[in-house]
């Protein structure tokens, strides 16, 4: 399985990514907001981790592009992002986000939280 990770903070990245790893899952790597978008549409991944505020183009934007794009638009986007605001979270939900995790991420919730939607992926197909 292909994750995609959408984060500018390098820190984030690393842990994210070694967690991930070690799970078992393949991960592709953005640092902004054109090249999640970018590695989305060329990699077709199973699922999107997707931080809100990136350079060049923010999270909304991003999944509103995913979600306008019907190569894209059934991939799982999980926002994590260190915005917890009932806006924010409202926004997600409006634009078509799956979920919503909060910065720091707790690794088990983060696992079981992608399992969670690839399974719904998995099943509406």
């Amino acid at each position: 399985m292909k994750i995609l990770l959408a984060d500018d903070a390098k820190n984030i990245i690393l842990v994210l990514k070694m967690s991930l790893e070690k799970a078992g899952y393949e991960v592709m790597v953005a640092r902004d907001g054109l090249i999640a978008l970018k590695l989305a549409q060329e990699e077709d991944p199973d699922l999107i981790l997707l931080d809100i505020v990136m350079p060049k183009m923010n999270g909304f934007l991003v999944l509103e592009a995913l979600k306008d794009d019907p190569e894209t638009a059934e991939i799982p986007v999980i926002f994590i992002s260190a915005k917890s605001e009932d806006k924010d979270l409202e926004r997600a939900k409006l634009l078509g986000a799956n979920d919503y995790l909060v910065k720091p991420i707790n690794q088990e919730e983060l696992l079981t939280t992608i399992e969670k939607n690839l399974e719904r992926r998995d099943t509406d197909e």
